[in-house]
């Protein structure tokens, strides 16, 4: 987009009217505007373009001022030219504006920007003001409603606008309702009657720039004339959406007074305005009412709830997307991030609202693990701690799942017609569309229990329900596809249809209608051609080569079972291990589906299955594999153990320490991982403790130690922050190659202690960086004395949980370093805890060309790109699936 100069001066004298700056802030901006014609390109492109103009030196608001300019004129000629503003484009809006009042809000003396009340009782922080002599102008604000706080009364929500206003959604959502409204001279035939709006102002005291702003208050005052008002129009608006009212459009404002709501808006009075606000209120109502004052909160406390919701929703977004691909790893990393920002010791919004939503997707993400107990607490708990509501339904949903995967048919069913009852009365056509699919599930499976052909033709009714009512509400979506909003229900629709058609085909099947089976399967596998949902899809494969089967078509079916490198029906059943899910793996194994197929995410069914902690699903598929091959079903069982023990200890211990943050973040992550060992005689026989040499033992040694020359010490759950003298301050972690090329070489080092004199070299320069260190209180962890040579399994499998509780990774580079498997996979856990958690600290020891092969430079290490562990080298290639494994785990780390 281009902006010409003279927009550039206009906008900046608005934001200087808001924001109360002085001539001597925005004079430097000035001189920046009057030296260019227009800027042109991207927003990114706009700030490059005053970074070489502007700078720090011009005064901290000066740069501020700048950059709001930059984003009021780029929302401003979006709006003009009909450009729809990206998420990534508002972010950056929001960054600047959020900067620029955390700037103006350090300190009173740069002046600020005021905060009032809208009439929907927002606070409401002017960003520019563009109004002239008192008539309206172009204005740009910020709108925040704090959960639970005042909000417009109820019969006076519907009203006009004075000017066409633009919307950009920052968090959480709102509802417009749109009105046609005509004049009645009957007050029995009006709907409502008409009030106007004004705005009391008591005069602030003095002329002193610091004082208090003064206290405003909106008055509503009966006009005396009647209406008649009928709703023609409704839209709800997410986050990152945007929406446009005309002036003089009669509309009411509606946002869930639980959440946090926030938007940037551009009222447009140069477009055409009306003298008025008109509000409409109740027919026989008071002749004048006041609203609430605005918060108290300062414009900078009020942009900090915004970022911590806008964060939280991002996270929920993030998950939710990985939940539909069916990534449930993933999916529970960004739901346990979000979990993590309404702990006790964050500044969020209504913590235990959102944190109850979010136990809720957390205990759905262990449902679709098999992990039902786990499943049920979470679930249970975010249902107890809502209101009634359209999340809490869907929770009892999920519950009811739970309820029928672990056997418990008669409460699934109260759970299923409950929530139906629910979804009913609320007139959620998706909530009842969940409820009868899953009602007819249960229904069936009772009549397989029971021997009930009358609860089959009710399960059979019902599954044509859920098809029709997700047609309805496809076909509903699909009108609205534009929105982002839409596109994403318009998949979610799609699925349920798949899911109704595959349990359909599952009630003909069992009624022996062979071909009526393999018909409506068909349809299911026809609609999963866009799908995402890797789990969906696999068990719509196989019901439809479970039909084919039965119709003597066994290539085809197997062709079906089979897919490889995407998650298999197999896969998909011993994810959620159920009665019902048994049965069709044992179909599986007995017609011969290859069962070691691995997903995305690089498991195997037997790997679900461990996870899932179901026995008799992990017996089926062992029973399985050994039709195949006997040999080495034991190493894989015991592979499989190991995801599961790794998976528990990095999500559910160790990484909400690390988001928990705050001091001492890693001495208390080093407790969590001991004492996690010490309760848990499974994992303490399959992951080596934290262990370390103090520095000053391994400099009086002289070379590089062997596990068994008595060097190492392994940390105690029981030593705490306050035994300082008993812990090391920092642990370093030292990642290096093996350069011993002698054969049967027992040390990695050659004999001139090359290696070691590194090392040594590469410490001194690290304890130089860092002063605070003193160097009889630092510890090392090198693998060759760290990890038992002669049983190094344990300490193997511990590696990137090891890395994770060492405060900064040194790498002895060489020409070779960054091609060997060990040395990149080490890199690779690294930079993901680095980048993810801002904790860690990883260097490179760098020799000079030319020079000694011992002392070289220890810098910060660039973000470098590692390739894959496939096509690393490696001195034993039986290291390889090893290797493999830890680098899917460091996807894990983030």
């Amino acid at each position: 987009m281009r902006v010409p100069q003279i927009l550039l001066s206009r906008v900046l004298r608005g934001v200087a009217t808001a924001t109360g700056s002085r001539p001597a802030e925005t004079a430097p901006v000035e001189r920046w505007i009057s030296s260019i014609r227009t800027v042109e390109g991207s927003l990114l492109d706009w700030k490059a373009a005053t970074s070489g103009s502007l700078s720090e030196t011009d005064g901290e608001k000066t740069v501020h001022l700048a950059n709001m300019v930059l984003a009021i004129c780029y929302l401003r000629e979006a709006t003009r030219k009909s450009h729809e503003i990206s998420p990534a484009e508002l972010s950056q809006c929001w960054e600047i504006v959020r900067a620029a009042i955390d700037v103006f809000g350090k300190d009173k003396s740069l002046g600020g920007f005021p905060v009032s009340s809208s009439l929907q009782g927002l606070s409401t922080v002017s960003l520019c003001d563009l109004s002239e002599d008192g008539s309206p102008g172009e204005q740009f604000h910020l709108h925040i409603g704090t959960p639970r706080g005042s909000r417009l009364s109820r019969g006076f929500d519907l009203h006009s606008s004075l000017s066409p206003v633009h919307t950009w959604i920052l968090a959480g959502e709102v509802r417009n309702d749109s009105y046609q409204v005509d004049s009645v001279t009957d007050p029995a035939e009006a709907t409502h009657a008409t009030y106007t709006l004004s705005r009391s102002c008591a005069e602030p005291k003095g002329d002193n720039r610091t004082s208090a702003p003064p206290e405003k208050h909106l008055v509503v005052e009966k006009a005396g004339k009647f209406v008649r008002a009928r709703e023609v129009g409704s839209k709800t608006h997410t986050r990152n959406a945007s929406y446009s009212l005309p002036a003089d459009a009669f509309q009411t404002f509606e946002v869930d007074p639980d959440t946090l709501f926030a938007a940037l808006t551009f009222s447009e009075a140069s477009r055409g305005s009306v003298r008025d606000t008109v509000v409409l209120g109740p027919v026989e109502g008071h002749l004048s009412i006041e609203f609430p004052s605005p918060t108290t909160l300062a414009p900078r406390e009020l942009a900090d709830l915004v970022e911590a919701a806008r964060s939280w929703e991002g996270l929920i977004e993030e998950g939710r997307e990985h939940a539909r691909k069916a990534e449930w790893e993933y999916a529970l990393q960004a739901f346990n991030s979000a979990l993590s920002l309404c702990g006790p010791e964050k500044s969020f919004p209504n913590a235990g609202f959102y944190r109850h939503l979010v136990l809720g997707e957390v205990g759905s993400v262990n449902r679709r693990f098999g992990r039902y107990e786990s499943a049920r607490s979470f679930l249970e708990e975010a249902i107890n701690g809502l209101k009634p509501c359209i999340q809490r339904i869907e929770f009892s949903g999920e519950l009811g799942v739970t309820y029928r995967h672990i056997g418990q048919l008669e409460n699934a069913s109260d759970a299923f017609a409950k929530q139906y009852e629910v979804a009913k009365e609320l007139g959620s056509a998706r909530e009842m569309c969940r409820a009868v699919g899953n009602m007819g599930m249960i229904n069936y499976q009772l009549s397989q229990r029971d021997g009930s052909e009358y609860l089959l033709d009710q399960a059979i009714a019902q599954l044509q329900e859920r098809v029709s009512l997700a047609e309805d509400l496809k076909r509903t979506a699909s009108l609205q596809a534009g929105n982002s909003s839409s596109k994403h229900w318009l998949h979610i629709f799609e699925t349920w249809k798949t899911i109704g058609l595959c349990r359909l085909s599952i009630c003909h099947y069992t009624r022996g209608n062979v071909e009526k089976a393999i018909v409506t399967s068909a349809e299911a596998l026809e609609m999963t051609a866009g799908s995402k949902d890797v789990t969906v899809k696999a068990m719509t494969r196989f019901f439809h080569g479970r039909a084919l089967m039965k119709g003597g078509r066994q290539e085809e079916a197997l062709a079906l079972f089979n897919m490889p490198g995407t998650c298999s029906p197999a896969i998909a059943f011993a994810k959620e291990p159920s009665e019902e899910h048994r049965g069709y793996l044992q179909e599986l194994v007995d017609i011969g589906a290859d069962l070691d197929i691995v997903d995305e995410q690089g498991y195997t069914a037997l790997d679900h299955a461990v996870f899932s902690g179901d026995a008799m699903t992990e017996a089926v598929i062992l029973e399985g594999l050994r039709r195949t091959s006997e040999e080495d079903v034991a190493e894989r069982q015991t592979e499989a153990r190991l995801r599961k023990g790794y998976r528990e200890l990095f999500q559910e211990r160790l990484r909400p320490v690390l988001l928990g943050g705050g001091r001492h973040v890693l001495s208390k992550l080093r407790k969590a991982y001991a004492e996690s060992l010490e309760t848990d005689e499974t994992k303490k026989r399959a992951f080596d403790g934290l262990k370390f040499m103090w520095y000053s033992d391994f400099l009086d040694f002289k070379r590089l130690p062997r596990s068994d020359d008595g060097l190492v010490r392994e940390f105690d759950s029981r030593w705490t922050v306050e035994s300082a003298a008993r812990a090391a301050e920092k642990v370093v972690f030292i990642s290096y190659r093996w350069i011993n090329k002698a054969p049967g070489a027992k040390s990695p080092d050659d004999d001139h202690h090359t290696q070691y004199r590194r090392m040594i070299n590469a410490i001194d320069e690290y304890l130089r960086l860092t002063p605070s260190v003193h160097k009889d209180k630092l510890g090392i962890w090198m693998d060759h004395a760290c990890v038992n040579q002669d049983d190094p399994n344990a300490g193997v499998s511990a590696l990137p949980m090891i890395i994770a509780q060492c405060d900064a990774m040194i790498s002895l580079v060489d020409e070779d370093y960054y091609d060997r498997g060990w040395c990149a996979v080490e890199v690779m856990m690294a930079e993901t805890l680095r980048s993810s958690y801002s904790i860690h600290q990883w260097y490179e020891h760098v020799l000079q060309p030319g020079g000694s092969r011992v002392e070289g430079v220890l810098r910060e290490a660039p973000d470098r790109p590692i390739g894959m562990m496939k096509d690393k080298r490696l001195t034993f290639e039986t290291d390889r699936p090893k290797v493999l494994f830890l680098e899917r785990q460091s996807k894990l780390l983030r």
